[in-house]
């Protein structure tokens, strides 16, 4: 064998060794350390992927932000299955409320009045649930999509709410059966009659035809 050919040769064994290692190494981080992966796979672009070690980490750890995190993800690609899903194990956790608490002290600016973390999330989530309605899964229903929205919606109709988020998205459909259906349990529930709320029944009218 030629010199030429042995280090050609040698280079190839090596490259494939390094290739090799470095495989195992991903594999071996992203089975053990996921909660690593996130922000790395976040790094290169891989958003999708970033949401699926969070939710690793949170099965790993339990840790709530993880678990929302992968829901903001999920939900974001309109993967809404997997939105849902995930959504539901953070709701029905005992610590739900108080996690919702920790996120406002700890990320939302002052600057921003009336923003509230547990609006944005269950706003978001309606609308995840809307979207499966009316891509025909029958497990949802637009009664219970509204009942939720509403039970997370407070009286003084806040900025960003749920029933806004959920409006929105019906509006953005052109779906005028939802949005009357939408705009005739809003007027009969009392809430506060302010500027969101004038804002988004003008909104919801337009789209009912009314």
């Amino acid at each position: 064998m030629s010199r030429k050919r042995l280090v050609i040769k040698t280079i190839i064994v090596t490259f494939s060794i390094v290739i090799i290692l470095a495989v195992a190494a991903f594999g071996i981080v992203s089975l053990c350390a996921p909660g690593i992966m996130i922000g790395f796979s976040d790094s290169l672009g891989l958003t999708g992927i970033s949401g699926d070690y969070a939710y690793q980490e949170y099965e790993r750890t339990g840790s709530l932000e993880c678990l929302a995190r992968s829901f903001f993800i999920s939900a974001e690609r309109k993967n809404d299955r997997t939105a849902d899903m995930r959504f539901e194990l953070l709701y029905e956790n005992e610590m739900f409320d108080d996690f919702c608490i920790e996120q406002n002290e700890a990320v939302v600016p002052e600057a921003i009045e009336g923003y509230d973390y547990r609006n944005r999330i269950c706003g978001i989530a309606a609308c995840v649930k809307y979207r499966l309605a009316r891509s025909g899964d029958t497990s949802y229903e637009y009664d219970a999509i509204i009942s939720f929205a509403f039970g997370e919606t407070k009286k003084d109709f806040l900025p960003g709410n749920p029933v806004i988020a959920v409006g929105v998205e019906a509006i953005k459909a052109d779906d005028g059966g939802f949005c009357k259906q939408l705009l005739e349990e809003m007027r009969a529930y009392g809430f506060e009659q302010n500027q969101d709320f004038q804002e988004i029944t003008k909104l919801l009218e337009e789209c009912a035809d009314e």
